[in-house]
């Protein structure tokens, strides 16, 4: 959902140019020369460590995307985000009064400790999320009761009628764990989780690495190949470059962008891109004097250039954003445009506000971050030009987290995802305050869109659903709590001897496809 700038995808691909502008001299569909192969271990390398496994705890992409391998969902969403499909739900029917829905389960799916799924299983799983603690309630705040009459079908009862149910039910935050966390308590469990999922968890080295091996006993039969897989955490985007090319690991997660044409040229390797429904945005906390001045934050989105950004920082890497919503979803507005870079109209906002000669401010980057470090410098440089002092911060990946969490900061580069194919889940995430993480973390708060959200949700037809979420990006646009910048396609860099690494688009991994030549 959430990941930090190097730093929380939906029915269509990103726009073709995008996907263009990074795709030549590679393969977009993430294979490999050769047959497919059984074994090994597969060293992933990224940015960012996961914060929990607890399925109903994070909200960053860097545990999501561990939690979607050690975990199963009711449904999963498709390789290209337009539509779910079964995983530990065979089939699915709402009812006639609109009011519930029937999932059937399958019948031959464990637990890593053994165990059969169960429908109680389910029942407490979700239960978990809708405890008012969990970041997530709100995608499970509709349903008012859960009946399982027996030990393969679940009923979900809802507050009203619920398009997104079947989508809702392929939210990492639902995936599935024994009753009772097979009874340990919460916090024992996190540490050594049981799920039902392709791989099964081995160890974790907090600051290191994060290993999870073959569940032999999955019921998707000859999945996964890999024996195991390894999250390496290394901050520094240079670090994990050398490390590619050098053959100590296989993948590189969200690469810098000034190393993507150096990969391109290295016979070994290879740089893919994927549909993705990532946004990149420029936060600001709305909380704290002056980012509370909307004609402040007007003046901030007038005077970035963001098409140097885009050329300098992202190598043509990505489209220029207007609407929040990215347009790999039906729901994205496009008639909602780029603000254009003006200084003129920049300095004449910034004299309304409450601060007519400027101010002085932070903007908080991870430590090690080429991409952000170098778009932090230009937006520096823009906002000298009307009176505004960007100090630029630096911090450890899991100190922003905690800064973001605490409201204790000013301004910071962010990006999110959707998780499900539904535009429901992202238009609250990042357009709500009760949306998980107080509209990404900007304290903005407006009833309307909580009002809307409720109507875009539970609408029965796309058109009814569709103008309340056009309603919602305008309210964002208009008072902009957080500035689009950029629709980015996802980018890897990786090895040759990768195979079968296809990315959904919803940011999946679906590793139990992928392989490694020997």
């Amino acid at each position: 959902m959430t990941r930090r700038k190097t730093l929380t995808s939906a029915v269509v691909m990103v726009a073709a140019a995008s996907l263009a502008a990074c795709s030549s001299g590679s393969t977009s569909s993430g294979a490999a020369a050769g047959t497919p192969q059984s074994g090994g271990t597969l060293v992933m390398a990224r940015a960012d460590e996961a914060t929990s496994l607890l399925p109903s705890v994070p909200t960053d992409n860097a545990s999501i995307w561990i939690i979607e391998e050690i975990y199963d969902t009711l449904t999963v969403p498709a390789q290209d985000g337009k539509d779910v499909q079964p995983s530990l739900a065979t089939s699915w029917t709402q009812s006639a009064d609109k009011l519930s829905w029937t999932f059937h389960l399958r019948k031959d799916a464990k637990f890593t400790n053994g165990s059969p799924v169960t429908s109680a299983d389910v029942k407490f799983s979700i239960e978990q999320n809708q405890a008012k603690d969990a970041p997530f309630s709100f995608i499970d705040s509709i349903i008012t009761k859960i009946d399982t009459p027996d030990a393969h079908t679940v009923v979900f009862h809802t507050a009203q009628p619920w398009a997104p149910l079947p989508a809702d039910m392929a939210l990492y935050a639902n995936s599935i764990v024994p009753k009772n966390y097979g009874g340990k308590s919460a916090t024992a469990f996190a540490q050594h989780p049981i799920g039902s999922g392709p791989f099964k968890f081995d160890s974790w080295t907090k600051g290191s690495s994060l290993k999870i091996v073959k569940n032999t006993a999955y019921w998707k039969k000859n999945t996964p190949r890999l024996d195991s897989v390894e999250f390496t955490v290394v901050p520094d985007s240079n670090t994990r470059s050398t490390q590619l090319s050098s053959g100590q690991i296989q993948i590189n997660e969200y690469p810098s962008n000034s190393s993507i044409q150096s990969v391109q040229k290295t016979p070994s390797l290879q740089v893919s891109t994927f549909p993705s429904s990532e946004v990149d945005y420029l936060g600001m906390n709305t909380k704290r004097k002056p980012l509370n001045d909307l004609n402040v934050r007007k003046a901030i989105r007038l005077a970035i250039d963001k098409k140097a950004i885009l050329k300098s920082v992202y190598y043509g890497h990505g489209t220029i954003a207007g609407s929040y919503l990215s347009p790999t979803s039906w729901a994205h507005d496009a008639s909602i445009k780029s603000t254009p870079y003006d200084l003129a109209s920049a300095k004449a906002a910034l004299a309304k506000s409450t601060v007519p000669q400027g101010f002085s401010t932070t903007i908080t980057i991870p430590s090690g971050d080429q991409n952000a470090s170098g778009e932090a410098q230009l937006v520096q440089s823009d906002l000298a030009k009307i009176g505004i002092t960007l100090k630029i911060k630096t911090l450890d990946p899991s100190a922003i987290v905690t800064a973001k969490h605490a409201g204790n900061y000013d301004m910071a580069f962010g990006l999110y995802t959707t998780d499900i194919v539904d535009p429901d889940e992202i238009a609250r995430f990042a357009g709500t305050f009760t949306g998980g993480v107080h509209t990404v973390y900007t304290w903005f708060d407006s009833a309307k869109m909580n009002q809307l959200a409720a109507t875009g949700s539970s609408a029965s037809d796309q058109g009814t659903r569709k103008k309340a979420y056009d309603q919602m990006q305008q309210i964002i646009d208009d008072n902009v709590p957080f500035i689009p910048l950029f629709y980015v396609p996802g980018i890897y860099s990786y090895s040759q001897k990768v195979g079968g690494f296809r990315p959904g688009a919803t940011g999946n991994y679906f590793l139990e496809r992928a392989w490694l030549a020997h």
